[in-house]
């Protein structure tokens, strides 16, 4: 599924729309209210999936997804995904590494 990758994004974050398609399980997140997105916008959290599987290529990782409202299908990876993982943006080629 296509994935955005957002170096202005803080957290790793899922549409309720896309969560629900993927039938994930949703708990109520009662700490981060608002997730900072690129562009200094920000979405309203509405819930959380603590250990949601995540796989770029061949690396499998689990990591905590926000959810977000809205309809479209989307997910974003932020800092904190790729900071954890080590990844490498070179946008002269459009290649991340991790």
């Amino acid at each position: 599924m296509p994935t955005l990758i957002d170096t202005g994004a803080s957290v790793c974050v899922i549409s309720e729309d896309l969560a629900k398609k993927l039938r994930l399980r949703i708990e109520p997140n009662n700490r981060t209210k608002v997730a900072l997105l690129g562009g200094r916008s920000k979405v309203k959290v509405i819930g959380l999936i603590p250990n949601a599987l995540i796989a770029v290529q061949n690396l499998h990782t689990p990591g905590p997804l926000y959810v977000m409202r809205g309809t479209e299908s989307v997910v974003i990876l932020g800092t904190d995904w790729m900071d954890r993982y080590r990844a490498d943006i070179r946008r002269s080629n459009n290649v991340m590494e991790v």
